[in-house]
Formats: C-alpha cells, structure tokens, sequence
C-alpha cells in the first residue's frame, strides 16, 4: 500500500496510520509475535512552526560567514543534484555558533516560507545528557500537531514520518549543539529545498555531504564595537568607527585593554561587558584589574547568568580521561603553541599517540591548528587549563614540564648546532626519543624560526625559576637564529643572561661560549668596543681552556672587528692568522667566512681582482658543504666587486640569485644586504626607480631588526640615489642621518660616505646658499682625511677630483 506520495505506509501484519485524507484513520493489519505493532501515522493538519529565538540587537560581524551561509540557501545546483543543504557550524565554547546560526537564520528566513525548525540537542548543557535523535524527532512532530499517542516508537519509523512531513516544503532547521553524527543524521530532512544549520563544539566530519564553517574569534574592531554594543551607556558610542582607542579617549585604551583580557571571544566579551552594564560603581579600570588576575583561572569572567568556566568544562568533562589528562598538561606548556613531537615530550608518549591527541583536541574545538602541525590553544582555555592542572599532583606537573624542557634543549642544540657560524662540536646528548630529523641546514633554521616564540617562553619560564643549566643551553642553542634574525637589542639581553648564569655556576665553557656570542651581536649594532671587551675575555677563557677552536673562532671575529673600523691592515695579518688556523683544524665552513672578510678587505682598498677571487673561494667552499646561506652571501659580495668592476650583467645575475636564497631562507638580514648591492646595479643600468624601492626597502628592513651599522650604510646608498635624481634636499637629509649614525656605531667608511655625500649636495645650486662651496670643500677635506687613513684609493680619488675643482677662495 502506498501513501499519496508514492511511499509503501504499511505491510500485512501490522497495524499503522493511513496517510490518505487530512483525518486520522487506523487500519489494524493483524498482530505480530503477540503485539501490535504502530506504523507511521498520517500527517496531521499543516502548521507553519517559527521557533527561531529572539536575535540579539548586539549581533556583530560575521558578514562572511552569513553571506557563506545564503549562498548555501541559494544553491540552486545542490537542488538539481536531489541533496539536502546541510551547514555545520563548529568551534570552542563561547565562539558564537549558536548567535550566527540564529542570527543567519532570521536573515535567511523569507527562504523558507514553510516554517523554521530549531531544536536544542543538549550536546553540551550542564546537567543534561545529550537529547536522543527519537526524543527531538517527537519534540519537532509534536510542534506539527502530531499527538504523543500517535507517534510510532521506532527511531526509523519516526524519521520517516519527518522526512514525509517536510517533503516538498522550504523549511530551516536548525539543530543547535549537537554532540556526535549520530544524533543529527535521522534529524536530517530529504527535500533539497530545505537547509540544515547544525552548531556544534565538535568537527561532525562524518557528516560527508555538510558544509563546514568553523567559527573564528572576533576582528579586534569587532570585538571593540560588541562590547561597547553590550555594555551601552558612555561605552556603547563608538561615533560610527571601528577603533576602541582613537575615538574613545581614556577609555578606549581600557577597552582594548578589556578585549585584550577576552582573547576576542564573544561571551567572554558578553560577560565583561554586562558586568559594566549593571555594575554601575565599576569602572573600566576596576573590570581590567578583575580580569588581568589569572590566578584563579578565569574566575573573572562570570555574571548573575553566565561562567565561562563552566561552559569550557563543559567541553572538558565531554572528553575521554586520556585526553583530559592532555587538557590539563597543555596549560602547562611556557610557549604559545605546540607540536606532536614536543606533545610527546609533554606527555612521554610516542609521536603517533600525540599526534591523535592534539587531532582529538582540535575536533573538540579546543585547539586550533593555523598551520599544518601546529597547534594553538585560546589563551582563556589555557587559562582554565592551567586552572584544572592544579589539581594535579606537583610531581607529575614538574616532571611534564622538565621533560618538555629536556625536549627544547636538545632539540634546539641539535638545529643550532646545523647552522651556527662556527661549527663546534657535536651536542653531546643523544637526541629525544621523538624529534625532527634536520638533515640540512635549512631544515634546521626552519625549525628554530617555527619555534622560536616556544624557546623565548621557555627560556622566560626557566628564568624565572632559576634554573641556570637551562639558561645556558637554552640560549646558546638559539645564538645562531638571534644573530641572524635579531632584533639584536633583545638577543643582547639573552645573551648577559646566559653568561651571568655560567658565572654563577662556575660553568667557565660555557661563560666562554656566552661571552662570545655576545661580543657577535654587539658587533652587530656597532658596539665595538664592547664586542672587543667580551671577545678578549673570552679568549683568555679558551686558552685557560686549551680550547683551539675556540680560540680561532675568537681572534677571527678579532680580525672582523678590526676591517669594519678601517685597520685593514691589521685585519689582513689577522685573517690569514686565522685562515691558516682554520685549515690546520679542518674547520671549512671557517675558512669559508674568513675568506669572505679577506674579500671584503680587498674591496675596500679597491683591490678588487683578488676580492673577486676570495668571495670566488669561499663560494666554492660554501657549496662543497650545502650551505645555502653561505653561498648566497658569497654570491651577493661576488656580485658588488662585479659591479664596481663594470660587469653589470654578471653583477646582476649574482645578486637575483643571492636573493632568490636569502627569500627562501627567509633570512631578513642578508635578503636587505643583498637589496641595496642589487640598487647599485640598478642604479648604474639607468632603473633608478627599481634602485628607490630596493634600497628604501632594505633601509626599512636594517631599522626594524635594530641594526644600526648597516642602516648607516644603506642611508648612503639611498641617499645617493636622491642626488642622482636630482632630489638633493631628501638626499641631504639621508646623508646627514647616515653621518650620525655612523658616528655613533664608530663605522668610519660610512662616516667618510656621508661626508662626501653632505659635501655633493651642498655643491648643488637647489640647495641655495652662498657658503655652500665652502662648506662643500670642508666636509670633502673631512671625507679625504677618512679615506687616506682607511687606505680607500677609489675614494680618495673622487674625492680629490671634486676638490680640485673648487675654487679655493
């Protein structure tokens, strides 16, 4: 027997409800197994439910992911394919699925004439279990009129009866936290025109067909505007802009401050704001002092109505005990992400168990993952888990943390120890039992740039505790990735602290070691009395030590130190000293570095075949061992001999290739080194613009990691570039900046630069001054003065030049 829709209603043997007519009729079939058995029962009157909740006025944002949603409404080819549209709506508690769905709803509502369905699964409601598909299917039913007496106690054959209830009708259904698949797949309507909006905490990936939109935070200007929406008053008018600070005077610092605290998250931000909403003796401030306490977990953030504590346990008490365990544990963690392989060290278990706890975690939607591999948790959920971890035993925190801490140290000495300037001796730890494996360089400096905001924290964390082997080690193993990615200021700082902690341990290899590293970075910033000072106790270390490479690697940087303030001289003996030691430790990579300074030293006294053939050298050397990095460095000062010789066009292809390696490295650094030689080029090719926008990058690259020595001298070249384009006033302007700075990082050749460059801009009729030719003449003289006692025969040729020109009187 079929029903008007073609469907078979009923079977001999049963007894169920004729679908024919509006009227209910009961048809007994017969008895089966001694029972009566109740099929589907025919559709009652037609109703037409709107059961969206209210929407909230203070509804903000989320304009992407509505529009997300009516293009789903919209799809006309999910219709000719015969499939329902079905939207999940995940995230972490607290995110907002439940207000987007509602809100997405009332906008798409004229879609769906035929009624709007929505229905609380209790996935996660504190003291109730997780509503049964049968029992939502008999709340959805009844709200078409259908009585408890008729609705067949069969989970299929209630289904059924739903699906024949919607069948060709426009209806929404919203399904609101939902836990698992399995209890929304029999709520899931068949008729393609209707739209399906599921919410839940988890990533329903077994749901195939679903569209998945996973909730984001908040956009601060966002988050700013919902919590001046909801707290209202003073604090509700942002005058139309999207900025808490710039429009909201005193206050609008505090407010950021507040969203800050809130992680952007919408009922954190709720909750803070109802508290100033209805707490009128509070102030902005007395909420920010409320709120920045994290000693209570997230204490601070509950009203008369909502706890956000309670709602993320509610999350947690839905997870296993393996991987609440793992919750608590990740409070712990110093850094702001993670890894399998550290969640491994965390836990003592191996890679493949961590990798499925964290991939466990992420679809509970409290992890993100921005990256592949990488794993984030919302610094409120942290909070609370720290909070839980409390309860935990002391021991078995420590020893969480120890072993995440042992993790860190070897793994970043074993990178470290692949890309470090000098090539030392091997770490003498065996590596974590899960590790990365760098089997070159750059995977190696990859690693320690992913990482780097974990090894600061955990460098802060054992800090903080006193623990001065880690300390040590810790910095040490991240000297390289300091020294080449800066800022150096902050690499500074570690390095002072690693070195008082080897003094306080009476740890005289390590104090060597410290003392090294920092005496590198201060050469670095200019400071080259202070890197002399710290290299020359640490030599006298290494020979206490009767350490050889040590010793070598010390008088090396001697030598560095002593080109780059123009006794090349001095440097020339002391770098062959060095070389010759090199080759007699086999120490290659060494050898290929001094060569780079004896080329750089041959340049600037405008020897420049045999620069040409040091840089050549040190190529070949650095491509023997697999250093990228090395050989694009070669390549760029190869490249600046090119061009100064006139060979533009090799010049050119050397330099497109330094920097093609130092962009893949994502080695800031050298890529703006490599961009200034690169606007020479460009410049004596005729591409000023290209030369403008090269060199001005590289300028703004030096200022930003702090390393004043070579803004200096890419002020220089910038500023030359003005002057050849007739802009003499900025180029003055950079020239001037290019002297003071070079003053005070003692760089004389970018001091006689400058004053050779201040000298040509004032020759300049524009510049409109009738001393100018004698102030001309005297910066020139400064400038000859410079490059005589540098030994800078190119200079000092131009320079005589120009000053032969001037008319003495």
């Amino acid at each position: 027997m079929a029903d008007e829709h073609g469907e078979q209603t009923g079977s001999a043997g049963g007894t169920f409800l004729s679908m024919s007519g509006s009227a209910e009729v009961v048809v007994q079939a017969g008895n089966v197994n001694g029972g009566v058995h109740f099929g589907v029962p025919e559709k009652a009157p037609r109703s037409t439910p709107r059961q969206l909740p209210a929407d909230t006025a203070s509804f903000t944002g989320r304009g992407s992911d509505i529009a997300r949603l009516r293009e789903l409404a919209e799809d006309r080819s999910r219709r000719s394919r015969g499939t329902v549209a079905v939207s999940v709506i995940d995230g972490m508690a607290g995110i907002g699925k439940t207000a987007l769905a509602v809100h997405a709803g009332h906008q798409l509502a004229e879609h769906f004439p035929d009624g709007q369905l929505f229905v609380d699964l209790h996935g996660y409601t504190d003291g109730l279990a997780p509503r049964e598909p049968a029992d939502a299917l008999a709340i959805i039913l009844r709200s078409y009129g259908v009585l408890p007496q008729q609705l067949p106690a069969d989970l299929d054959a209630r289904a059924a009866f739903y699906r024949d209830r919607l069948a060709g009708t426009r209806t929404l259904v919203v399904l609101d936290n939902a836990a698992t698949e399995a209890q929304v797949r029999p709520l899931l309507p068949a008729d393609p025109r209707c739209l399906v909006l599921v919410t839940s905490r988890r990533r329903l990936k077994a749901l195939d067909d679903a569209d998945t939109t996973t909730v984001e935070l908040l956009p601060t200007p966002e988050a700013v505007r919902l919590f001046r929406r909801v707290a209202g008053g003073d604090h509700g008018n942002d005058h139309g802009h999207d900025r808490g600070g710039a429009d909201g005077g005193a206050d609008g610092g505090l407010i950021d401050e507040i969203v800050a605290l809130c992680g952007r998250l919408p009922l954190a931000l709720r909750i803070a704001a109802a508290l100033i909403r209805h707490r009128p003796a509070w102030s902005l401030a007395r909420l920010v002092e409320k709120l920045r306490d994290g000693g209570a977990g997230i204490a601070g953030f509950s009203d008369t109505g909502r706890d956000l504590a309670a709602v993320f346990d509610l999350s947690y008490h839905a997870l296993t005990e393996e991987q609440r365990v793992f919750f608590r544990f990740l409070g712990l963690i110093p850094g702001p992400e993670t890894d399998p392989y550290a969640t491994a060290a965390l836990l003592d278990v191996d890679w493949a168990d961590a990798e499925r706890l964290l991939e466990d975690l992420v679809d509970h939607n409290l992890l993100l993952e921005p990256s592949a591999g990488r794993y984030r948790m919302h610094d409120l959920l942290r909070r609370h888990a720290r909070a839980l971890a409390e309860r935990d035993a002391p021991w078995q925190r420590d020893t969480a943390v120890e072993r995440l801490l042992n993790y860190y140290r070897q793994t970043a000495a074993r990178a470290g120890a692949r890309i470090a300037l000098f090539r030392g001796q091997p770490p003498i730890e065996p590596p974590p039992a899960s590790a990365p494996d760098f089997t070159q360089p750059n995977d190696a400096r990859a690693w320690l740039r992913a990482e780097r905001a974990n090894l600061e924290a955990c460098l802060e964390h054992v800090s903080q505790r006193g623990l001065d082997n880690h300390i040590i080690a810790l910095t040490g193993a991240i000297a390289s990735l300091l020294r080449r990615d800066g800022p150096w200021p902050a690499a500074i700082s570690l390095h002072i602290r690693a070195m008082a902690a080897a003094v306080r341990l009476g740890d005289r290899p390590g104090q060597a070691a410290a003392l090294t590293d920092l005496a590198r970075v201060r050469s670095m910033t200019g400071d080259y009395p202070g890197a002399t000072r710290d290299h020359q106790d640490a030599l006298r270390l290494f020979r206490e030590l009767g350490d050889d490479r040590g010793q070598a690697h010390v008088l090396r940087e001697l030598g560095h130190i002593r080109w780059m303030t123009g006794d090349y001289p001095g440097a020339t003996r002391d770098l062959y000293e060095v070389l010759h030691r090199y080759r007699g430790l086999g120490e290659r990579a060494g050898q290929a570095d001094v060569l780079l300074d004896l080329g750089e030293v041959r340049r600037m006294t405008g020897d420049y075949e045999d620069a040409a053939r040091h840089h050549g050298e040190a190529f070949e050397l650095f491509r023997e061992l697999g250093d990228d990095r090395g050989q694009a460095h070669a390549l760029t000062l190869l490249g600046e001999v090119r061009t100064l010789r006139g060979d533009h066009a090799a010049a050119a292809r050397d330099l497109e290739q330094a920097l093609r390696i130092h962009q893949d490295l994502d080695s800031r650094f050298f890529e703006a080194n490599t961009l200034t030689y690169l606007g020479d080029v460009r410049a004596a090719t005729g591409d000023y613009p290209g030369a403008l926008r090269d060199v001005g990058k590289a300028v703004e690259v030096f200022r930003d990691l702090g390393v004043r020595i070579n803004e200096a001298w890419a002020l220089n070249h910038y500023a030359a570039l003005f002057l050849a384009t007739d802009e003499p006033r900025r180029a003055l302007e950079l020239y001037r900046d290019a002297l003071r700075l070079s003053r005070e990082v003692t760089q004389p050749d970018d001091e006689g630069l400058a004053l050779e460059g201040i000298g040509m801009c004032l020759l300049r009729p524009e510049i409109g001054r009738e001393a100018n030719a004698r102030d001309a003449a005297a910066h020139l003289n400064q400038a000859s003065e410079i490059f005589h006692r540098l030994g800078m025969r190119p200079e000092i040729e131009r320079v005589d030049a120009v000053l032969g020109e001037i008319d003495p009187s």
